[in-house]
Protein backbone atom coordinates (compact mmCIF):
# COMPACT_ATOMS: atom_id res chain seq x y z
CA UNK A 1 0.00 0.00 0.00
CA UNK A 2 1.54 3.28 -0.87
CA UNK A 3 0.79 6.74 0.55
CA UNK A 4 1.37 8.51 -2.64
CA UNK A 5 -0.95 8.40 -5.57
CA UNK A 6 1.01 8.79 -8.36
CA UNK A 7 3.36 6.14 -9.95
CA UNK A 8 6.94 8.30 -9.85
CA UNK A 9 5.54 9.18 -6.12
CA UNK A 10 5.14 5.69 -5.45
CA UNK A 11 8.74 4.81 -6.98
CA UNK A 12 10.21 6.78 -4.32
CA UNK A 13 8.55 5.66 -2.09
CA UNK A 14 9.13 1.93 -2.45
CA UNK A 15 12.81 3.09 -2.46
CA UNK A 16 12.56 4.97 0.55
CA UNK A 17 11.30 2.13 2.50
CA UNK A 18 13.38 -0.84 0.80
CA UNK A 19 14.98 -2.38 3.89
CA UNK A 20 19.04 -1.41 3.34
CA UNK A 21 20.78 -4.27 1.01
CA UNK A 22 17.86 -5.39 -0.27
CA UNK A 23 17.19 -5.19 -4.12
CA UNK A 24 14.30 -3.56 -5.67
CA UNK A 25 11.65 -5.86 -7.55
CA UNK A 26 10.56 -5.00 -10.89
CA UNK A 27 11.55 -2.49 -13.54
CA UNK A 28 14.22 -4.36 -14.84
CA UNK A 29 15.18 -5.63 -18.00
CA UNK A 30 16.12 -9.31 -19.11
CA UNK A 31 19.14 -8.71 -21.85
CA UNK A 32 21.01 -11.82 -23.63
CA UNK A 33 24.76 -12.16 -23.11
CA UNK A 34 27.04 -10.41 -25.42
CA UNK A 35 27.97 -12.10 -28.31
CA UNK A 36 32.02 -11.59 -29.37
CA UNK A 37 33.03 -11.09 -32.47
CA UNK A 38 36.89 -11.99 -34.23
CA UNK A 39 36.98 -8.34 -34.11
CA UNK A 40 36.61 -7.75 -30.20
CA UNK A 41 39.01 -10.71 -29.47
CA UNK A 42 41.92 -9.46 -31.62
CA UNK A 43 44.78 -10.11 -29.35
CA UNK A 44 46.41 -6.68 -29.68
CA UNK A 45 43.31 -5.14 -27.50
CA UNK A 46 44.35 -7.23 -24.87
CA UNK A 47 46.50 -6.29 -21.75
CA UNK A 48 48.91 -9.20 -22.25
CA UNK A 49 49.84 -8.13 -25.60
CA UNK A 50 53.09 -6.11 -26.33
CA UNK A 51 53.70 -4.52 -29.52
CA UNK A 52 57.49 -6.38 -30.04
CA UNK A 53 56.55 -9.84 -28.43
CA UNK A 54 52.84 -10.42 -28.93
CA UNK A 55 51.22 -11.97 -26.12
CA UNK A 56 53.07 -12.46 -23.14
CA UNK A 57 51.26 -15.32 -21.15
CA UNK A 58 51.87 -19.21 -21.94
CA UNK A 59 48.08 -19.80 -22.18
CA UNK A 60 45.33 -16.88 -22.74
CA UNK A 61 42.86 -16.75 -20.16
CA UNK A 62 39.78 -16.04 -22.38
CA UNK A 63 40.63 -18.94 -24.62
CA UNK A 64 37.38 -20.14 -24.24
CA UNK A 65 35.80 -16.54 -25.97
CA UNK A 66 38.08 -16.63 -28.60
CA UNK A 67 37.14 -20.05 -29.21
CA UNK A 68 33.32 -19.42 -29.32
CA UNK A 69 33.78 -17.00 -31.81
CA UNK A 70 36.21 -18.24 -34.05
CA UNK A 71 39.14 -16.01 -33.10
CA UNK A 72 41.11 -18.61 -31.78
CA UNK A 73 42.87 -21.88 -33.42
CA UNK A 74 41.73 -25.60 -32.81
CA UNK A 75 45.35 -26.11 -32.05
CA UNK A 76 46.08 -23.02 -29.50
CA UNK A 77 42.95 -25.29 -27.87
CA UNK A 78 44.71 -28.25 -28.08
CA UNK A 79 48.40 -26.72 -26.47
CA UNK A 80 46.14 -24.85 -23.57
CA UNK A 81 45.01 -28.15 -22.32
CA UNK A 82 48.25 -30.04 -22.40
CA UNK A 83 49.96 -26.85 -21.25
CA UNK A 84 50.90 -28.10 -17.58
CA UNK A 85 51.93 -31.47 -18.77
CA UNK A 86 55.75 -31.34 -18.15
CA UNK A 87 56.50 -34.76 -19.99
CA UNK A 88 59.18 -33.67 -22.31
CA UNK A 89 58.79 -36.91 -25.25
CA UNK A 90 54.81 -36.21 -24.66
CA UNK A 91 55.38 -32.30 -25.94
CA UNK A 92 57.78 -33.28 -28.66
CA UNK A 93 55.12 -35.59 -30.15
CA UNK A 94 52.41 -32.67 -29.82
CA UNK A 95 54.29 -30.10 -31.35
CA UNK A 96 55.41 -32.36 -33.76
CA UNK A 97 51.61 -32.96 -34.75
CA UNK A 98 50.34 -29.50 -34.20
CA UNK A 99 53.21 -27.66 -35.34
CA UNK A 100 51.40 -25.01 -37.66
CA UNK A 101 49.40 -22.37 -36.03
CA UNK A 102 47.38 -22.50 -39.01
CA UNK A 103 46.11 -25.95 -37.92
CA UNK A 104 43.05 -25.42 -36.45
CA UNK A 105 40.23 -27.41 -37.62
CA UNK A 106 39.01 -30.38 -35.82
CA UNK A 107 39.92 -33.53 -37.63
CA UNK A 108 37.21 -36.21 -38.33
CA UNK A 109 38.46 -39.24 -39.94
CA UNK A 110 36.12 -39.48 -42.51
CA UNK A 111 32.74 -38.29 -43.12
CA UNK A 112 30.83 -41.71 -41.61
CA UNK A 113 32.68 -40.31 -38.39
CA UNK A 114 31.31 -36.71 -38.66
CA UNK A 115 28.10 -37.98 -39.64
CA UNK A 116 27.28 -40.41 -37.03
CA UNK A 117 29.04 -38.17 -34.23
CA UNK A 118 26.48 -35.36 -35.11
CA UNK A 119 23.60 -37.54 -35.61
CA UNK A 120 24.48 -39.51 -32.20
CA UNK A 121 25.06 -36.17 -30.17
CA UNK A 122 21.64 -34.83 -31.07
CA UNK A 123 20.10 -37.50 -29.71
CA UNK A 124 21.76 -37.20 -26.01
CA UNK A 125 19.97 -35.49 -23.19
CA UNK A 126 22.26 -32.55 -22.09
CA UNK A 127 25.49 -34.24 -21.86
CA UNK A 128 28.60 -33.54 -20.30
CA UNK A 129 31.80 -32.31 -22.27
CA UNK A 130 33.29 -35.78 -21.01
CA UNK A 131 30.15 -37.68 -22.58
CA UNK A 132 30.77 -35.89 -25.47
CA UNK A 133 34.22 -36.59 -26.11
CA UNK A 134 34.04 -40.16 -25.23
CA UNK A 135 31.17 -40.04 -27.93
CA UNK A 136 33.83 -38.13 -30.44
CA UNK A 137 36.42 -41.73 -30.19
CA UNK A 138 33.62 -43.88 -30.03
CA UNK A 139 32.62 -42.65 -33.45
CA UNK A 140 36.23 -42.87 -35.04
CA UNK A 141 35.94 -46.35 -34.80
CA UNK A 142 33.30 -48.22 -36.60
CA UNK A 143 33.82 -52.03 -34.91
CA UNK A 144 34.32 -50.33 -31.69
CA UNK A 145 31.23 -48.01 -32.28
CA UNK A 146 29.44 -51.32 -33.06
CA UNK A 147 29.96 -52.70 -29.89
CA UNK A 148 29.30 -49.90 -27.65
CA UNK A 149 26.43 -48.27 -29.13
CA UNK A 150 24.25 -50.55 -27.57
CA UNK A 151 25.26 -49.52 -23.77
CA UNK A 152 24.92 -45.54 -24.11
CA UNK A 153 22.47 -43.60 -22.09
CA UNK A 154 20.22 -40.48 -22.55
CA UNK A 155 23.76 -38.62 -21.19
CA UNK A 156 26.60 -40.28 -23.12
CA UNK A 157 27.16 -42.31 -20.23
CA UNK A 158 28.39 -45.54 -21.23
CA UNK A 159 27.66 -48.72 -19.50
CA UNK A 160 31.70 -50.13 -18.90
CA UNK A 161 30.18 -53.62 -17.28
CA UNK A 162 28.03 -54.56 -20.03
CA UNK A 163 30.66 -53.99 -23.43
CA UNK A 164 32.57 -57.02 -24.48
CA UNK A 165 34.65 -55.82 -27.11
CA UNK A 166 36.14 -59.12 -28.11
CA UNK A 167 38.21 -59.11 -31.72
CA UNK A 168 39.36 -55.65 -32.00
CA UNK A 169 42.14 -53.58 -33.43
CA UNK A 170 45.12 -51.86 -31.33
CA UNK A 171 43.66 -48.50 -32.09
CA UNK A 172 40.61 -49.69 -31.37
CA UNK A 173 41.30 -50.46 -28.09
CA UNK A 174 43.65 -47.76 -27.14
CA UNK A 175 40.66 -45.55 -28.13
CA UNK A 176 38.28 -47.56 -25.63
CA UNK A 177 40.92 -47.29 -22.94
CA UNK A 178 40.71 -43.73 -23.34
CA UNK A 179 36.59 -43.40 -23.16
CA UNK A 180 37.57 -45.41 -20.02
CA UNK A 181 39.57 -42.51 -18.67
CA UNK A 182 36.65 -40.05 -19.67
CA UNK A 183 34.06 -41.45 -18.11
CA UNK A 184 35.60 -42.81 -14.64
CA UNK A 185 38.25 -40.59 -13.96
CA UNK A 186 41.18 -42.97 -13.67
CA UNK A 187 44.17 -43.30 -15.33
CA UNK A 188 44.28 -45.93 -18.25
CA UNK A 189 46.59 -44.75 -20.91
CA UNK A 190 49.95 -43.38 -19.48
CA UNK A 191 52.25 -40.42 -21.16
CA UNK A 192 54.72 -42.76 -21.57
CA UNK A 193 52.22 -44.93 -24.21
CA UNK A 194 51.39 -41.72 -25.54
CA UNK A 195 55.03 -40.46 -26.21
CA UNK A 196 55.14 -43.64 -27.87
CA UNK A 197 54.16 -44.08 -31.53
CA UNK A 198 55.34 -47.89 -31.54
CA UNK A 199 52.15 -48.37 -29.08
CA UNK A 200 50.33 -45.44 -29.97
CA UNK A 201 49.63 -44.29 -33.56
CA UNK A 202 49.91 -40.67 -34.81
CA UNK A 203 46.73 -41.23 -35.88
CA UNK A 204 44.85 -42.54 -32.24
CA UNK A 205 47.66 -39.51 -30.21
CA UNK A 206 45.48 -37.35 -32.43
CA UNK A 207 42.10 -38.51 -31.59
CA UNK A 208 42.80 -38.88 -27.90
CA UNK A 209 44.27 -35.27 -27.58
CA UNK A 210 41.31 -33.57 -29.57
CA UNK A 211 38.92 -35.51 -27.25
CA UNK A 212 40.59 -33.91 -24.40
CA UNK A 213 40.37 -30.55 -25.87
CA UNK A 214 36.21 -31.41 -26.13
CA UNK A 215 36.52 -32.67 -22.85
CA UNK A 216 37.88 -29.45 -21.45
CA UNK A 217 36.04 -26.59 -23.59
CA UNK A 218 33.00 -28.29 -24.88
CA UNK A 219 31.55 -27.77 -28.11
CA UNK A 220 33.09 -24.45 -28.82
CA UNK A 221 36.09 -26.26 -30.49
CA UNK A 222 33.54 -27.79 -32.67
CA UNK A 223 32.40 -24.63 -34.18
CA UNK A 224 35.22 -25.25 -37.12
CA UNK A 225 35.76 -28.64 -38.48
CA UNK A 226 37.24 -30.95 -41.61
CA UNK A 227 37.37 -33.98 -42.50
CA UNK A 228 40.12 -36.18 -42.93
CA UNK A 229 39.73 -38.74 -45.81
CA UNK A 230 42.94 -40.48 -44.91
Amino acid sequence: MYFTNTPSLNSMEAIMIRPPGSVQRGGGKNRSPYKYTKKDCDCRFCLYYRKKNGCTVPVCPVLDIRLSCGAASFCEAVKSTFSEVKHIPFQRRLSRIYQRKDDGTMIFQNSNHQRIFETEKLNLYKPSNRSLAALYLLTADHPLWIKTKRYIDRGGKVDLKSVHLGDISTDGYALWKAVKELQTGERQISLCELSDSNIISDRVFRLIVQSATISRFGTTVLNNTEVCND
